[in-house]
């Protein structure tokens, strides 16, 4: 693995952590939360299901 997909995998980890436990914007009751969205690591509502972040790699 090449050290810009290393340092990539982990800032989308880092990415996914900082807003985990976030209110939901979108809604008034949810709560960010690591889940998967059409497959792929994401931080979804608990609530609406929106997502606010996905990530495509690693």
């Amino acid at each position: 693995m090449a050290k810009s997909e290393s340092s990539q995998s982990g800032g989308s980890r880092q990415l996914l952590a900082i807003l985990e436990g976030r209110p939901c914007p979108d809604c008034v009751d949810g709560e960010l939360e690591r889940d998967s969205y059409k497959d792929k690591r994401a931080v979804v509502c608990d609530s609406c299901g929106t997502p606010r972040a996905q990530v495509w790699t690693g």
